[in-house]
């Protein structure tokens, strides 16, 4: 039954976000809305989206949701994978283009140098979403749950395609913009 509920709230932020790229026209509404759908609809702890500097390799978060607690601001939020400070999974993602799950941040090696400011702000679990436009990474979506093992195969399922859902928009919104300029 836990898992039904957990699932459910999962279609809603699925639905929620789609709703919302249906009906905004720029990016920072797009995402303000996912982050706070996913914390409101999908109750996640924290939600947070930053864009990747193509140049400079750095992630910068422009909008977020829920606990952070200045979280964000002591990470050094890096794609590269051996910077010093950063969160290896979020470069991870970007480096490899694909999804990254940390479902126990007690145990994870990957969240060492993270764990005691996580685990005081109530973060278990994490998942971090590449947003791809045109095959490159153009930023992530992250996601913190409130318990261990949060992300199983359906629900990554559904997530991934929530990612892919923002992309499409992203996507959508420059070539707007490129023709908006053209004209």
């Amino acid at each position: 039954e836990a898992r039904v509920i957990r699932l459910n709230r999962i279609y809603s932020v699925l639905s929620g976000i789609n709703t919302t790229i249906v009906r905004v026209r720029e990016r920072q509404q797009l995402f303000d809305e996912a982050c706070r759908i996913a914390v409101e609809h999908g109750k996640f702890v924290f939600a947070w989206i930053g864009t990747l500097d193509a140049d400079t390799r750095q992630v910068t978060p422009l909008a977020k949701a829920g606990r952070d607690d200045g979280y964000l601001s002591q990470i050094n939020l890096s794609a590269k994978e051996d910077a010093p400070g950063n969160c290896s999974l979020t470069a991870r993602a970007l480096t490899q283009a694909s999804p990254v799950i940390c479902n126990d941040i007690a145990t994870d090696e990957a969240m060492k140098s993270l764990r005691a400011e996580a685990l005081s702000r109530g973060y278990r679990s994490v998942a971090v979403f590449p947003l791809i436009v045109e095959g490159r990474p153009v930023g992530v979506f992250l996601l913190y749950a409130p318990e261990p093992n949060a992300f199983d195969e359906e629900e990554m399922r559904l997530l991934v395609e929530m990612a892919g859902d923002i992309s499409f928009a992203l996507d959508h919104l420059k070539k707007e913009e490129q023709l908006n300029y053209l004209a």
